[in-house]
């Protein structure tokens, strides 16, 4: 979902309201997410800040979203995607990893 909503166009993204930022990494532990460290439990809400439109076509066009929603609904996981008129996020309240570069 993530990687799709970026793809769309996302101009900023939460997870249970914690700002994703380019280094943060989703790790799925048994039926947890952890982000920034910190384990959740579902439901998850994510949301993201674009045009909407375009969120919801790199939604439906994306396979890994498709193949969830399918899941979804074979087992009532749960998917529920809706459309908000105006939304806040948080900033990124977290450190920031040290990031490194390649030299020659």
């Amino acid at each position: 979902m993530v990687n799709a909503l970026f793809a769309g166009g996302a101009e900023a993204m939460t997870i249970q309201d914690q700002r994703v930022i380019a280094t943060t990494a989703v790790k799925c532990v048994g039926n947890t997410v952890v982000l920034h460290g910190v384990p959740y439990a579902p439901p998850y809400v994510i949301t993201a800040i674009g045009n909407q439109s375009a969120l919801e076509a790199a939604l439906a066009a994306d396979p890994g979203v498709q193949i969830y929603r399918q899941y979804a609904q074979a087992y009532q996981l749960g998917y529920q995607q809706q459309r908000i008129g105006e939304v806040t996020m948080p900033g990124f309240s977290g450190s920031l990893p040290q990031l490194t570069k390649a030299a020659r």
